[in-house]
């Protein structure tokens, strides 16, 4: 028996089909997995601000990356204080893209840092604390210091990340208490800034206006009406919930921010572009 072989032949608008569906295709991708970085903007009231108030900058997780429009998008936001909240170096990479950072923002406004997971994973956190100090910088561990914005009185505070003490040994019930247990009574605005955000619970105690932490990547994969909070984030799991955005805790306002970070070792950024976040305190 003899058998032939027949060639499909694919017509003009089947061509044109496929190159629409896969130019389709792409461009969804791209628009998923979009890298430039958002700054989101948060307005927050209190009574306890008063006149010009208080414009802040939270920058989290840059993990060393080199993004050179970073620096133009904080200096485009004017703002009075620029808060690192941990990660802006990573325990796997180069400072180089910290280093540029750190230099970018110096000029711009004061700037205050806590330390993250990957600064402690590292194992060069003294270097560390020296790359800041030396660009002007601040570092608040287990601390908190009285500033001035605007003519406003507003209290500061930076918790240290748990990996100093390996996590599951740290006591941070007890390192809490002795680092903010005064600040109960004190009526001043006031703001703890603290890497993880899952934490927060453990200083409600204390009483802080504003809590603002990264950490969570936003989730990393985010699917718009289906998965909008993230799909996972370190320490809090599957279908985390503070990932990114506003959170109200009593009388405390805590604001996640998704991290600069462009890239994550195992899995993409989607419908999760990196984020600076502009928190604006007024009356």
């Amino acid at each position: 028996m003899k058998i032939t072989k027949t060639k499909k032949k694919i017509t003009g608008a089947k061509r044109a089909f496929n190159v629409t569906a896969l130019t389709a295709a792409v461009l969804f991708a791209a628009f998923a997995c979009r890298g430039d970085v958002q700054t989101t903007r948060y307005v927050v009231k209190t009574d306890k601000i008063n006149g010009g108030g208080a414009r802040l900058v939270l920058v989290t997780d840059l993990h060393s990356e080199k993004q050179k429009n970073l620096i133009k998008i904080i200096e485009g936001q004017k703002p009075d204080l620029i808060l690192l909240g941990g990660d802006i170096f990573d325990s796997r990479a180069a400072f180089d893209g910290a280093r540029e950072f750190l230099t970018g923002i110096s000029e711009i406004a004061p700037f205050y840092y806590v330390t993250g997971n990957h600064e402690y994973w590292g194992g060069k956190i003294e270097l560390i604390r020296e790359e800041i100090i030396s660009r002007g910088g601040n570092v608040l561990s287990d601390e908190y210091v009285e500033i001035e914005i605007n003519g406003n009185k507003i209290i500061l505070a930076g918790a240290e990340d748990p990996s100093r003490g390996g996590y599951a040994d740290y006591d941070r019930a007890e390192v809490t208490k002795k680092a903010f247990g005064d600040l109960r009574g004190r009526g001043e605005y006031k703001i703890l800034l603290s890497h993880r955000p899952e934490n927060a619970d453990d200083y409600s105690e204390y009483r802080f206006d504003l809590i603002l932490s990264g950490h969570a990547h936003g989730g990393q994969v985010r699917i718009p009406f289906l998965i909008k909070n993230g799909l996972y984030a370190p320490n809090q799991g599957v279908f985390p919930k503070y990932t990114g955005g506003l959170y109200e805790r009593g009388e405390t306002v805590q604001i996640v921010c998704r991290g600069a970070a462009k890239r994550h070792p195992f899995l993409p950024r989607v419908f999760n572009r990196p984020e600076t976040v502009t928190v604006i305190i007024e009356k």
